[in-house]
C-alpha cells in the first residue's frame, strides 16, 4: 500500500543531498551524483533486501524530487522546456508505474523490470560524470563505447527477453499499463540510437586527431 508519510522525508533527504553536494560541486554533477545514488540504493536492495515495498517509496520520493527540480529548471528557463519534455513524460510514467504497482499483483514482476532499467542507467551516470570531471578524450570515449553496450544490452536486449518471460502477466494488465512500458521501451530504443551516433563521431574524432 502506498504511505505518503515515507515519500515527503525522502523528497527532503534528496534536496538536502543536493544542496550538500552544491558545496563542492556543479549543479549538473550534484544531480547526476544523486541519480547514481538513487540507482546504487534501488540495485543493493533489490539483490540483499526482502523489503521493497519501501524501496518502491524511496523511488517514488527520488522521481517526485527530480519532477520539482525539472519544474523550476522550466520556470527559470522556459527555453529548456523542449528539451525537459522527454523527462518529464519519463519520470511521470515511471511515478504511475511505480505506485501502481503497490497494488498490483505482480508487483515483484514489476520490480524486476525497474531492477533491470536501474541497471541499464548506471553507466549513463558514470559515463555523465567522466565527462564532466574529466578532460582525458581517451577515457571519455572509452566510457561512451562502453555505456553503449552495457545501456543497449539493458534497454533493448534484457528487457525485452524478460518482458517476453513475463508475457502472460503483461496481458492481464490494462491497457494504459502496457501503453507506459511500450513507451520506457521506446525511449530506450531511441537513447540507444543516440549512443550510437555518438560513438561514430567520437570514432571519426579520434580518427582525426590520430592523423
Amino acid at each position: 500500500m502506498f504511505n505518503i508519510g515515507y515519500i515527503i522525508p525522502i523528497v527532503m533527504s534528496c534536496h538536502l543531498l543536493f544542496l550538500e553536494l552544491l558545496k563542492y560541486k556543479k549543479e549538473e554533477v550534484s544531480k547526476n551524483i544523486i541519480h547514481f545514488i538513487h540507482g546504487l540504493i534501488f540495485i543493493l536492495y533489490h539483490n540483499y533486501s526482502n523489503d521493497m515495498v519501501y524501496m518502491t517509496h524511496i523511488s517514488i520520493g527520488f522521481y517526485v524530487h527530480d519532477l520539482i527540480y525539472l519544474f523550476a529548471t522550466v520556470l527559470k528557463c522556459k527555453d529548456k522546456m523542449g528539451q525537459q519534455i522527454p523527462y518529464f513524460i519519463h519520470h511521470i510514467i515511471t511515478i504511475t508505474i511505480l505506485y501502481s504497482s503497490l497494488y498490483n499483483v505482480y508487483f515483484l514482476s514489476i520490480l524486476n523490470g525497474c531492477y533491470i532499467l536501474e541497471m541499464s542507467n548506471m553507466m549513463l551516470y558514470i559515463s555523465y560524470h567522466i565527462h564532466k570531471e574529466h578532460k582525458n578524450y581517451k577515457l571519455i570515449y572509452a566510457t561512451d563505447f562502453i555505456q553503449l553496450i552495457w545501456y543497449s544490452y539493458y534497454r533493448i536486449i534484457k528487457i525485452l527477453l524478460f518482458s517476453y518471460g513475463i508475457i502472460d502477466e503483461i496481458l492481464e494488465q490494462k491497457a494504459s499499463f502496457c501503453i507506459m512500458i511500450f513507451i520506457i521501451y521506446l525511449m530506450g530504443v531511441c537513447w540507444s540510437y543516440k549512443l550510437v551516433i555518438k560513438n561514430i563521431n567520437n570514432f571519426r574524432s579520434y580518427k582525426a586527431l590520430k592523423y
